[in-house]
């Protein structure tokens, strides 16, 4: 299949959207690959896709946490796309936040693919994941789809990887609760709010001990990473209202929230740290991304550690 000019891929299904950077990135050798992040509020994706390659040839200029670019970032994408560079693919990838109806998905949608992939709510997790087992050409009963549920929880992040590892276990057969017992890694009940709570309130040492309670594949340092990169970006936001003079409701009503509740949250968690302090944040996000996806030999735990001591702590 013919590469597009650029693609779009995001949201709360993190299996599909990896899996989707996995087939793109096959595409291009390692040396014609350029990594960026919108985290880094300084990142100019527009100059990395007009830049010269060394070895001439199409490239790949593939930017994670797209729901993260600032609004000039994003004027700046779209006006490129009005005319994108013809050896560049630009490959936009990120979680949950960006429009379906918004300025970037039109601009990437006029010349090349969208596709925004929601997480399945708390009562189609058990269906989701027959869904990834008959993609996997595994067979899977409801019942063991929700025992795997019942013992690893409703996140996909968490949920496909186990789903996977029961799925090459069993070949083209079909799961029994024996195999989901035996192979399946019951999560610890460590609530995602818990670990943005505690850095919100800058204690360091709960949120290091309660986002490693969970961790023992690299995966699930990615899917913390994930986690508190989308938050540190949330409180980013409430903090630029509320240096406009908005408050709570503006926040409210800026990020789309449905309940006052959380928004009052980002707004108190906000006003314990600078702006430069959550820059710096999103920056040692950033880096901890690339670090655990390869970019360091240190222990991904360990590089976990060391980033939420470095931005937790006053």
């Amino acid at each position: 299949m013919e590469l597009k000019p650029a693609y779009l891929i995001a949201g709360g299904d993190w299996a599909k959207v990896d899996a989707a950077i996995a087939r793109l990135l096959a595409r291009f050798p390692g040396e014609a690959v350029e990594q960026r992040s919108g985290l880094d509020a300084d990142v100019d994706v527009v100059a990395a896709c007009n830049a010269l390659g060394l070895l001439g040839g199409s490239r790949l200029v593939l930017v994670r946490a797209a729901e993260s670019l600032t609004e000039a970032q994003v004027e700046a994408l779209v006006d490129y796309l009005a005319a994108p560079a013809p050896d560049t693919c630009l490959a936009l990838f990120g979680g949950e936040g960006i429009a379906a109806g918004g300025r970037l998905a039109a601009a990437v949608a006029a010349v090349g693919e969208v596709r925004l992939f929601e997480a399945p709510d708390a009562r189609g997790a058990a269906d989701w994941a027959v869904r990834r087992f008959a993609e996997l050409g595994v067979r899977c009963p409801a019942a063991i789809a929700r025992r795997i549920v019942e013992l690893v929880g409703d996140d996909v992040a968490a949920l496909a990887p186990e789903v996977e590892k029961v799925a090459t276990h069993c070949a083209r057969g079909v799961p029994d609760r024996e195999a989901v017992d035996r192979l399946v890694i019951a999560g610890v009940d460590v609530k995602p709010w818990e670990v943005t709570d505690a850095w919100g309130r800058r204690d360091g040492a709960a949120a290091i001990a309660l986002a490693v309670a969970d961790v023992e594949r690299p995966g699930d340092v990615s899917r913390v990473v994930a986690q508190l990169a989308g938050h540190v970006a949330r409180v980013s936001r409430a903090a630029r209202v509320l240096d406009a003079g908005g408050g709570a409701e503006d926040v409210q009503r800026e990020l789309k929230m449905r309940s006052a509740f959380p928004a009052r949250k980002l707004c108190e968690q906000a006003r314990r740290f600078s702006p430069e302090e959550l820059a710096g944040a999103s920056v040692r996000l950033a880096q901890l991304d690339l670090a655990v996806k390869g970019g360091s030999r240190l222990d991904p735990r360990f590089e976990l550690e060391l980033a939420l001591a470095g931005i937790a702590e006053p």
